[in-house]
């Protein structure tokens, strides 16, 4: 095994310094060869998952060592490779799962990634001092360029996320009854004999699988932290609200058994609304006609809202 003195003068804490970096690297990097646009990246770099989940089992500072000494472009393309795409959407499971995992909140989740973007970057710097550059390739600076070349064309391939639209910070109440909401609507017979929830069932924005990832997302949320939605996330919200309130105003509940399940608000809760208690069917009907308003007020030439609006009239209607 060739001599490498730039190895041993890794401090011994190394391995932990870069713990959290590998592991959140590793992460992203699976995620984005795990996309079938993503062959020709796993040709450039000679990556696949099996090798991404070997690399990931690097827990100590000898094993770190024995890979950089063995195989180094491995670990080097994961975390070039990590490194992209933790600056773009693709990232964006990977980032929630590892904020979910920790219990962290937004801000420190950017910490992390700020700290971990941070040494990755001086670190692929010195592996591209010290490491031969892939057979064929004059460097490994311009192997860099090739990679980043191929991961620009995955990127392309992608559809254009949905810019935001709102930003909201919400109390605990509100964020509760927007969770309530679809979750209401996720829940839902669409074979009911009831012509209200068939026409609900017919609407594409609150079908369960396009209410998923909304719900996901309102999970991850805490009270008071930065809620960005999207215009089709806001769509969501605005026509979930208002079916949850025809819902409770309605026959609905107690005709599909769903009454003692949404209890909705605690005293508590109520209690931060109005002075005097206030029955759980005047709560939904305040939240979703102070909530309908916003939207309507905020956004009131968006054809996407006026469209969703008018689903919601005839939605109404069937209620008669």
């Amino acid at each position: 095994m060739p001599a490498a003195p730039w190895l041993d003068a890794l401090p011994s804490d190394f391995y932990d310094q870069l713990a959290h970096c590998l592991s959140l690297h590793g992460m992203a990097t699976a995620e984005l060869l795990s996309r079938p646009e993503a062959q020709a990246l796993a040709a450039l770099t000679s990556l696949n998952s099996r090798k991404v989940q070997v690399l990931n089992q690097i827990q100590t500072h000898q094993k770190l060592l024995e890979q950089l000494r063995t195989e180094p472009l491995a670990l080097y393309h994961l975390l070039l490779l990590g490194r992209l795409t933790l600056d773009t959407s693709l990232a964006v499971p990977v980032l929630a799962y590892v904020q979910q995992q920790m219990g962290i909140d937004a801000a420190q989740l950017d910490s992390l990634k700020t700290y971990c973007l941070e040494l990755s970057g001086a670190f692929l710097t010195t592996l591209e001092e010290q490491v031969a550059a892939p057979v064929g390739v004059a460097s490994l600076g311009l192997h860099r360029l090739l990679v980043e070349e191929a991961f620009a064309q995955v990127l392309a391939a992608q559809p254009a996320p949905a810019l935001p639209a709102a930003n909201l910070r919400l109390a605990e109440p509100q964020l509760q009854m927007l969770r309530l909401a679809l979750l209401l609507v996720h829940s839902l017979p669409n074979t009911a004999d009831h012509p209200f929830l068939r026409a609900v069932a017919q609407l594409p924005n609150l079908q369960p699988a396009a209410l998923e990832p909304l719900i996901e997302h309102l999970g991850r949320v805490r009270a008071q932290e930065q809620l960005t939605l999207t215009m089709p996330e806001l769509v969501q919200l605005y026509q979930g609200m208002q079916v949850c309130g025809m819902v409770f105003v309605s026959d609905v509940m107690s005709r599909i058994g769903l009454e003692d399940a949404f209890p909705v608000l605690s005293e508590e809760e109520q209690s931060t609304m109005e002075a005097a208690p206030v029955s759980n069917r005047q709560a939904v009907g305040e939240m979703v006609s102070g909530f309908t308003h916003w939207v309507q007020h905020t956004f009131p030439d968006a054809p996407e809202i006026q469209h969703a609006r008018q689903e919601i009239l005839a939605l109404a209607d069937t209620l008669g």
